[in-house]
């Protein structure tokens, strides 16, 4: 007795899968947040703070190759709204670098967590749906991951 089983079908965009990048990125920001509070020690929250930095640099580099460039060239609202969010991006970076020698590295942490948050909301409430509006299926599509 031979059974075909077929697996759902789900369309990957670039847009959902910011968006659980999002989810993930939170879980670990309330993590180093717990840890902040319950008063981490300073090189246990620089080594962590690493980590951090390498997530959120990746995700912003996908959000910047796989939407931005996309979705900028779309109107001058998209590509103002796009700098806005490439500009904290990089903000973001550079108070990174400078947690590495700051004076007081847990307020720069967190003021990184604080910006990191108010920037997902704001990609979440404006860029996503503005690209959900502004770019087709074709262009938001993304391919099923394959595993080997």
């Amino acid at each position: 007795m031979s059974e075909s089983l077929t697996e759902p079908t789900t369309e990957l965009t670039i847009v959902s899968i910011l968006l659980v990048e999002h989810r993930i990125l939170r879980e670990i920001m309330h993590a180093m947040s717990d840890w902040l509070g319950a008063g981490i020690s300073i090189a246990a929250m620089q080594e962590r703070a690493r980590v951090i930095a390498a997530a959120l640099d990746a995700h912003a580099l996908r959000e910047e190759q796989e939407l931005f460039n996309t979705l900028s060239a779309r109107s001058p609202g998209a590509r103002h709204l796009v700098d806005m969010m490439e500009l904290v991006h990089q903000e973001v970076r550079d108070l990174f670098e400078e947690l590495e020698t700051a004076a007081e590295p847990v307020s720069r942490m967190w003021t990184i967590l604080e910006m990191t948050e108010a920037h997902f909301v704001r990609e979440e409430q404006e860029v996503f749906p503005l690209a959900e509006h502004l770019l087709s299926p074709q262009e938001l599509a993304r391919a099923e991951p394959t595993f080997a």
